[in-house]
């Protein structure tokens, strides 16, 4: 196996673990969030993602494109996928953490016993 297999398996296990646990942290504060009773739908920006959805598509082009000019960046697409990856994962921890009010924490405790 050479360098280059191992550090793209190497990465690829600790990006989704890292993914892991962002998602797992997602899920809990939506949950938390949930059992608070907010119904806080916020405001999503429908516009401003022009300039990464732009960068994106030029950086798979040159990644595809590149294959036929230098053998060597057919591993640029893992590397893309792993960086992806961590970088959905690092989103997750930029939301702060939802604990549950004390009144959801009591209805909580009520259900269980």
């Amino acid at each position: 196996m050479s360098n280059i297999t191992i550090v793209i398996i190497a990465g690829a296990l600790l990006s989704t673990l890292y993914f892991a646990a962002g998602y797992w942290r997602g899920v809990r504060n939506a949950i938390a969030d949930f059992r608070n009773g907010k119904d806080d739908q916020g405001t999503v920006p429908q516009n401003g993602h022009w300039a990464g959805i732009a960068l994106a598509f030029l950086t798979s082009i040159v990644s595809v494109v590149g294959i036929g000019y230098a053998p060597w960046l057919i591993y640029v697409g893992p590397f893309l996928v792993l960086v992806t990856t961590v970088g959905v994962g690092v989103a997750f921890f930029f939301e702060k953490k939802i604990e549950l009010s004390p009144e959801a924490a009591q209805k909580e405790q009520n259900r269980s016993h």
